[in-house]
């Protein structure tokens, strides 16, 4: 049985909406099965899980975290908790994107994909580990991201 994803808007902006966290939240669920179907990393608890609740938070709230789980205070994109809990910035998200010329929107999805990605036992601190997790989450951004 596939876990079930819900998202959480804990922010106030005019880009994300309800209506946009139904949509990462369909297309996430549809990829879920060929997500669990790639080989599994070392850590993997995502085919375990029955939900995985994605947060859409601002820099300071994800900074909070980071500093008080990770000692690192500073802003990061996302970060995934292995009970199923995942929280993305949607500032790392716009920022990056404008910097990068993306859509901000898609930049958010990729952070949500990258959280499943963790979640199904890849890691990113090494070069190798990075590179494998983003074969893995780029091809599902591209096929399935609902813009």
């Amino acid at each position: 049985m596939l876990p079930q994803i819900e998202i959480y808007v804990n922010v106030e902006n005019d880009w994300v909406t309800e209506e946009s966290a139904a949509r990462f939240q369909s297309a996430l669920q549809a990829l879920l099965p060929e997500l669990l179907a790639a080989p599994q990393g070392p850590d993997h608890v995502l085919s375990g899980l029955d939900m995985v609740e994605i947060s859409i938070v601002d820099d300071p709230t994800i900074a909070e975290v980071h500093g008080e789980f990770l000692n690192d205070p500073t802003p990061t994109d996302a970060i995934t908790f292995p009970y199923g809990e995942v929280l993305v910035s949607c500032d790392t998200a716009a920022s990056y994107a404008l910097a990068h010329g993306l859509s901000r929107e898609e930049e958010l999805f990729r952070y949500m994909v990258h959280g499943l990605t963790h979640l199904h036992g890849y890691l990113d601190y090494e070069p190798a580990d990075r590179e494998a997790l983003f074969a893995v989450q780029e091809p599902l951004v591209q096929r399935y991201f609902p813009g």
